[in-house]
């Protein structure tokens, strides 16, 4: 069986990681895995993401879930330079021995910087695919299979979700999330990017076919908050599934969020 890793982006979740680590133990927990182990590839442990400054992510999840692999950073953040340079490629041998341990305990490990997505069309705008590229040679050269994608992976997938007639007019005109019961979690927990999600109106049976990725977690000042489904991209409320998931694919891969594999 492949090796399988992780890679994700923080973006958006500075001000929710309990939240965060609910939902990716949840989504772990339901495909048969313990809750994961999570490297942090940043040059530096600052920005504006507080749950993600200095030592605060590893206090929420623990010493034994959380390792800092400095030498994986962007080393052109310090140096200003453009482009990707890894601080240490030798270092990504560390997290191939992580990785190789934690399967052992049915645990794996997602590494992360800041990025929300590795790329934009053409354009390479996170140095989360330099670590991937050195992973997949380190494993070749070491003979092993690997596998390597972006939280929460998988194929994008197809549900049917039943709204009042309010919230699904208002989702067909472009509403750019779907709130989601804190009950359901445990059902979309480990939703693919560019799922295809059949959203049908309680009142009168209408129907229309949306692309969603994962659920995300809205911080509100009174620090409650909710969850959501966040709706990609533009949608036609007359397409159909088939020319939705096809519409998914272009999604993910314009955004590097295939995976990628060595054998």
């Amino acid at each position: 069986m492949a090796l399988a890793l992780f890679s994700w982006g923080y973006w958006g979740w500075g001000t929710a990681t309990r939240q965060l680590v609910k939902s990716f133990d949840i989504a772990e927990q339901e495909r048969g895995f313990q809750p994961p182990v999570f490297v942090d590839c940043r040059l530096r442990r600052q920005g504006r993401a507080k749950g993600f400054v200095g030592d605060s992510f590893k206090d929420l999840v623990g010493k034994s879930r959380y390792e800092w692999m400095q030498g994986l950073g962007n080393n052109n953040i310090a140096t200003g330079g453009k482009g990707v340079t890894i601080k240490n490629p030798s270092a990504v041998g560390n997290l191939f021995d992580l990785a190789q341990r934690t399967t052992q305990e049915r645990r794996r490990v997602i590494f992360y910087c800041a990025c929300e997505y590795q790329s934009d069309g053409d354009e390479l705008k996170c140095h989360r695919h330099a670590i991937t590229t050195l992973l997949l040679a380190y494993a070749r050269k070491v003979g092993r299979s690997i596998s390597v994608v972006e939280w929460p992976g998988g194929e994008p997938a197809k549900a049917l979700v039943e709204l009042d007639q309010k919230l699904f007019a208002d989702v067909m005109r472009g509403r750019k999330s779907v709130p989601l019961a804190s009950a359901r979690l445990k059902d979309f927990a480990g939703l693919p990017w560019g799922s295809a999600l059949e959203f049908r109106c309680k009142l009168d049976g209408r129907s229309g076919f949306v692309m969603v990725g994962p659920p995300k977690f809205a911080t509100q000042k009174d620090d409650s908050g909710y969850w959501y489904l966040p709706v990609l991209g533009d949608h036609d409320p007359g397409v159909s599934k088939d020319s939705m998931l096809s519409a998914a694919k272009r999604w993910r891969r314009e955004r590097g969020l295939d995976p990628r594999t060595a054998a």
